[in-house]
């Protein structure tokens, strides 16, 4: 899309994710060098504001999918898009390897995100059965089935018992599905929230939030680091 046809409303709510998830990643990573001993990030409150800040970020895919594909498939934004979302996922992993070898991350945001979009691709085009698809798989998760973790858990021992950004594909690849049928719906199309003051420049965050993705924790750690060495300025 050109700038003055982006949708504002998409980009103000990637914006929101990106907030909380770096608010949610500073206090984790305040707890890591010992600030506090808050049950991050499996305490029940956090856990459940983790699922709001995924549930931010899958339902974002859908609409966007929706948007940039809904009426015909746009092969090289796609592609480009792909290839980035995979180099960005490789980082992670690597990144993760280093800094959390007991429990590295194999399949976290951006592992889901590369593989929901190649997945959902053929419901960009069709709001109802993408609706009704995803309300199915949300609905089931909440009764229970499948399992936790199904199917990745059956790979068994050949990847961590625990990981830090696990995504599992219940009920998630539901949360992208119900995301197209909103990117469809009218109120979306008429992009809500552009009239909010500030909006463009609210939203420049979720407009390039794959790069904030992908330096706001080196960061965070980085000053982190240097707040807690006494010897850093020697």
């Amino acid at each position: 899309m050109q700038p003055h046809r982006r949708n504002l409303s998409l980009d103000l709510f990637r914006t929101l994710a990106i907030f909380l998830m770096v608010v949610f990643h500073f206090i984790f990573d305040l707890k890591y060098f010992g600030y506090h001993q808050w049950d991050i990030p499996d305490g029940m409150a956090w856990n459940s504001l983790r699922n709001v800040i995924v549930g931010l970020f899958m339902g974002c895919v859908g609409v966007g999918l929706a948007l940039g594909h809904g009426r015909g498939f746009r092969r090289r934004p796609f592609l480009l898009r792909l290839g980035k979302l995979v180099v960005a996922a490789a980082i992670v992993t690597a990144m993760s390897l280093v800094m959390f070898p007991d429990s590295w991350i194999y399949f976290g945001v951006l592992h889901f995100i590369a593989v929901a979009s190649v997945l959902s691709l053929p419901l960009a085009g069709r709001p109802r059965l993408a609706g009704g698809l995803g309300a199915l798989m949300v609905g089931f998760y909440l009764l229970g089935w499948p399992s936790y973790g199904w199917p990745i858990y059956a790979l068994g021992d050949r990847l961590p018992a625990y990981s830090y950004d696990f995504v599992t594909p219940s009920p998630w690849f539901g949360v992208v599905w119900l995301g197209i049928a909103v990117g469809h719906s009218k109120w979306l199309r008429r992009d809500p929230l552009r009239g909010l003051r500030g909006a463009a420049r609210l939203g420049a965050p979720g407009r390039r939030s794959l790069l904030i993705y992908l330096i706001h924790q080196p960061l965070l750690f980085a000053l982190l680091w240097l707040f807690g060495n006494p010897n850093h300025h020697s």
